[in-house]
């Protein structure tokens, strides 16, 4: 028996050891780009910078929040993902509670058809085409209508509905409500956490999407703030960085924490976002998922 319970502590610490690794190797990324982002650029330069800064100073976030365009794509970043999201919501909601009912007529038709979209598609020129002859270039609505309603998310809602009593909605209809009241009055409020669910999933694709935005807009007013970050990134775009006061060859000595920076703006509201949301988070995952 004692070897039994030493055999279980034993494991025990294993397990906690594996998943201190794991939290550790998941953390470090991050926190090597605060720390960057609030190091002295030197001691950037030097590979001086691990966990934590090294010289603080806030130079790198008063270059990149003096740039107008950053301004600009987050304004357009906000509205594309609140209407996005708003969007998203309505539509799987309402099909996926349309799909939850057995009695729907070609329920298994439109199920198939659905998932069908989830392995196949018609790739980035007839969606390009589709976009073009619906007059929705260099438009919001290029960035939202084509994933309007997300299979994957779609499917993880249904089952969530097929999980609730019938009981409830077949009392709300004897006492008169339509299909639509007992949606609004009976289902959704008992639905919290797989709206909740489906919120964080769609705002943060809406958030991150670049691809899109870079393939649909033309015009540099209407970018979302990944495209702006793309040049930061990617092309090295740091001219901006001439506020920085006092660094000679500016470009050279900043580049890096401008980037870092850069990036904590993008994803600060995704981090004050979640906690709020997260024990929704797991448990909407946890019940939209047991049926397949």
């Amino acid at each position: 028996m004692k070897k039994a319970n030493l055999y279980s502590v034993m494991f025990d610490v294993f397990i906690n050891i594996i998943l201190a690794m794991v939290v550790v190797v998941t953390l470090y990324p991050f926190l090597h780009v605060v720390s960057v982002s609030l190091s002295d650029p030197y001691a950037v330069m030097q590979n001086k910078v691990n966990f934590y800064p090294v010289g603080f100073n806030l130079n790198a976030y008063k270059s990149v929040l003096s740039n107008p365009y950053i301004w600009i794509s987050y304004k357009n970043t906000i509205v594309y993902t609140v209407v996005g999201t708003a969007v998203n919501l309505v539509l799987t909601t309402a099909m996926a509670y349309s799909l939850s009912k057995k009695y729907l007529f070609g329920r298994k038709f439109f199920s198939i058809f659905t998932t069908f979209t989830l392995f196949f598609n018609g790739g980035i020129i007839p969606n390009y085409i589709i976009i073009s002859k619906l007059g929705l270039i260099d438009s919001m609505w290029a960035l939202i209508l084509p994933i309007a309603i997300g299979t994957w998310n779609l499917m993880v809602m249904r089952n969530y509905f097929e999980g609730l009593p019938s009981e409830i909605e077949e009392s709300a209809a004897i006492d008169g409500c339509n299909p639509v009241q007992v949606l609004v009055k009976i289902v959704l409020p008992v639905s919290k956490p797989i709206f909740a669910t489906m919120t964080l999933f769609y705002a943060v694709w809406h958030w991150n999407t670049y691809f899109s935005p870079l393939l649909y807009l033309n015009d540099k007013e209407k970018y979302p703030l990944q495209i702006f970050m793309q040049q930061i990134l990617i092309t090295g775009e740091t001219s901006f960085a001439n506020t920085v006061v006092g660094i000679e060859d500016t470009n050279l000595l900043i580049s890096n924490t401008v980037k870092y920076a850069t990036i904590m703006v993008a994803i600060l509201p995704i981090i004050m976002v979640y906690p709020f949301l997260q024990k929704y988070f797991i448990k909407g995952v946890l019940i939209g998922s047991v049926k397949g």
